[in-house]
């Protein structure tokens, strides 16, 4: 059984509570391969979060660590992806031999809009084709 991990960061918390939602969680996997994943799994540790099913892994690094730990268990799974959303993490040291995804925060809300399936989501997704008069 898989530890019950709590990030010590309120913007950590937050993110594993927005993964956690199904359309952030799709939306984030389809930026990453550009095709359509169900049943993914959030596994929150220490230095990653995890969106994982039998198709594809995605780490989502959020603490420098990530490297000596998880990524070693990562090494052994087909269609794996390294994805960071803060830009200054691709230019560390400790990341500079693996090939981390930088996702655009703002790219993966518009994603999120775009492939909701909630009914209030896609209502506000509309108004970016209203016309101006």
């Amino acid at each position: 059984m898989e530890k019950k991990y709590r990030y010590p960061h309120i913007h950590n918390i937050s993110l594993l509570q927005l993964l956690q939602k199904p359309d952030f969680a799709k939306a984030l996997a389809y930026l990453v391969s550009f095709k359509n994943y169900k049943n993914l799994e959030i596994i929150p540790k220490p230095h990653p979060i995890e969106i994982t099913n039998n198709e594809i892994s995605i780490s989502v690094i959020i603490y420098s660590g990530f490297e000596l730990n998880e990524y070693k268990d990562l090494q052994n799974r087909t269609n794996v992806h390294l994805v960071s959303l803060c830009s200054t993490l691709l230019e560390m040291f400790e990341f500079k031999d693996m090939l981390v995804k930088h996702i655009d925060k703002l790219a993966w809300m518009f994603c999120v809009i775009n492939k909701s399936e909630n009914e209030m989501v896609q209502k506000i997704n509309r108004i970016k084709g209203l016309r101006g008069y």
